[in-house]
C-alpha cells in the first residue's frame, strides 16, 4: 500500500487557457523573484517549487510547445548541486526554462521522457522526479504571476501563471 501512495500519478484537469503556465510538479511555493536567466540570457521571474517526499512525483509541460534545449549542468564553484534544465517555446516563441535542482539521491533516480525537438502537450507527463526536490520555473519577465510564496500548487492543473501578449497590429490598424 506504501507503494501505490509514493508512486500515484494521478490524472489532472488541464486548464484550458492556451496561455496559462501551469505547475511542473506538485509542491509548496517557495517564492518569487526576479533574476538574470543564466541558461538563455535573459532577465526573467523564477517562481521556486518545493516537492516533497509525499507530494506527487510526476512532472508535467508547463506549457505547449517545442523542447528546444535540455541540459545538465555540473555544480558550479560554490554551489553542491547538479541541474537537469529544459527550455520550452511555445507556438507564440514564448521562452519557458524549467530548472530541476538534483542532490545526490535525486539525480540517480531523474526520468524525464521528452528529448530536444519534441512537441509536448499543455500539462502532458514528461517526467518522474523520485522523492521530490526543488523545482525552478523561469518565465517571461511580463508574465503575470498567479501563486504566493508559501502556496500549494498540483502539477498540471495549478496555474502559476499566464503568458502576456499585445494585441495584434491587424486590430490596431483597422481601428485607425
Amino acid at each position: 500500500m506504501f507503494f501505490i501512495f509514493i508512486f500515484r500519478d494521478p490524472n489532472r484537469e488541464i486548464p484550458s487557457s492556451p496561455l496559462s503556465i501551469v505547475s511542473p510538479v506538485s509542491g509548496r511555493i517557495l517564492g518569487i523573484s526576479q533574476v538574470d536567466d543564466p541558461w538563455i540570457d535573459r532577465y526573467a521571474r523564477m517562481i521556486s517549487i518545493k516537492s516533497s517526499f509525499f507530494d506527487v512525483y510526476s512532472i508535467r509541460s508547463p506549457a505547449e510547445g517545442k523542447i528546444v534545449n535540455q541540459w545538465t549542468r555540473r555544480p558550479e564553484e560554490n554551489d553542491n548541486k547538479r541541474r537537469f534544465a529544459y527550455r520550452l517555446r511555445t507556438d507564440e516563441d514564448d521562452e519557458i526554462v524549467v530548472v530541476i535542482n538534483l542532490n545526490f539521491i535525486t539525480a540517480f533516480f531523474l526520468r524525464f521522457y521528452a528529448h530536444s525537438g519534441e512537441r509536448i502537450g499543455h500539462g502532458q507527463r514528461c517526467g518522474f522526479l523520485f522523492f521530490g526536490g526543488r523545482v525552478d520555473v523561469l518565465i517571461p519577465d511580463n508574465s503575470k504571476v498567479n501563486v504566493a510564496a508559501g502556496e500549494t500548487i498540483c502539477s498540471g492543473s495549478g496555474v502559476l501563471g499566464q503568458l502576456v501578449h499585445r494585441e495584434s497590429t491587424s486590430t490596431e490598424t483597422a481601428a485607425t
